[in-house]
């Protein structure tokens, strides 16, 4: 049996020691610093997205147009799907869950600002990265958009206001 004198002695190994012992954090920093770009990254795409669902809001046919009824609203629907076709197809949609988009118009003032709201999360995925810079592997992301109106005035004949 070696003693202890001959094991503190000993300098074989001694670089595979340090390199392990320098491995961990750089290795943890570099995939941090991945996950931070990604996520830069997966912010100006959801910002874009958020602009997408409220140009398509402020454009959106509304109740008082030409050859629709009175009583027909705007499909809150066509605002999310904008801003989920905003994400392009394939890996940016798979990133975001729970994508939502709502529009509001103007207090009562069909011709005024159109305020959008669009939230998700997104899902962080570099390994390592995630668990530092992500809490619970989701980052949620809120983006509010405000527009003008831009639909025509039409005649209050029809009894639209």
């Amino acid at each position: 049996m070696r003693t202890l004198r001959t094991l503190v002695a000993e300098k074989r190994g001694a670089v595979a020691v340090e390199f392990a012992l320098a491995f961990m954090p750089l290795a943890i920093t570099f995939f941090s610093f991945t996950q931070v770009g990604f996520l830069y990254t997966a912010h100006l795409v959801f910002k874009h997205a958020a602009l997408a669902a409220g140009r398509a809001a402020i454009t959106t046919v509304g109740p008082c147009n030409p050859g629709e009824e009175v009583d027909k609203r705007r499909d809150p629907q066509d605002v999310k799907d904008a801003a989920h076709d905003a994400l392009g197809a394939g890996a940016w949609q798979n990133k975001f869950a729970s994508l939502e988009a709502e529009a509001s118009y103007g207090g009562g003032d069909q011709y005024g600002d159109v305020h959008t709201k669009t939230t998700a999360r997104y899902k962080c995925s570099v390994p390592l990265g995630n668990r530092i810079v992500c809490t619970g592997g989701y980052v949620k992301m809120e983006e509010d958009v405000v527009l003008p109106h831009q639909g025509a005035r039409y005649n209050n004949a029809g009894g639209c206001q």
